[in-house]
């Protein structure tokens, strides 16, 4: 199944059962938790993966023809969709008590280029680390590539030459991956414990 699939699935999952009992609280052995706080950030982020996919989308499916600006409400757009999308997968397998590596959720190539480009793109560093600067290549993103540089990291020059497509095709299987996960236990939830 693909990513958009998961999410649909495991919605329905949940979906069936609810209008088939009497109290909110027999839903909650579904998603492997004990309370309604948790069993609404569960279901709260379920909502956040299938609007973020709908960004993600709009992304893949952008006309040549933006404008600068355009490009730029895309990039910064799909890049911070992808990272709402690590932060609700991160909470659903925390909530559910899913085993999972957190760094493979954190080491994909896509955060560094966030950070580095739409999220701390004046002032990439800090805690610590010496402050640097990234500057992106505007007609790069006319071709669908992060493009850009830091010309005052400690180390000297640093660059990022990268397809989004690239950036997206390794967060989706990894996103992919876990929603796995969440699928089979919901799956064996519904099956075996309600």
């Amino acid at each position: 199944m693909d990513i958009d699939d998961l999410i649909d699935s495991v919605r329905e999952m949940i979906s069936d059962v609810a209008i088939e009992i009497d109290l909110d609280e027999e839903l909650y052995p579904i998603v492997s938790v004990t309370n309604s706080s948790d069993y609404n950030s569960v279901i709260d982020s379920l909502y956040m993966l299938e609007d973020t996919q709908l960004a993600k989308h709009a992304f893949v499916a952008r006309s040549n023809e933006l404008s600068f600006g355009e490009l730029y409400l895309y990039f910064y757009g799909v890049l911070n969709s992808i990272y709402m999308q690590q932060q609700a997968i991160l909470v659903i397998l925390r909530k559910m008590g899913i085993s999972f590596d957190a760094n493979e959720l954190r080491q994909c190539k896509v955060f560094d280029i966030r950070n580095s480009f739409a999220a701390h793109g004046a002032n990439r560093g800090g805690r610590g680390e010496t402050e640097h600067s990234f500057i992106l290549d505007r007609h790069a993103l006319q071709i669908g590539k992060v493009s850009g540089y830091s010309a005052n990291h400690d180390q000297g020059d640093v660059f990022h030459d990268v397809y989004v497509s690239d950036l997206l095709s390794e967060w989706d299987k990894v996103l992919s991956k876990h929603l796995g996960f969440i699928h089979s236990k919901v799956k064996y939830n519904v099956e075996y414990v309600i």
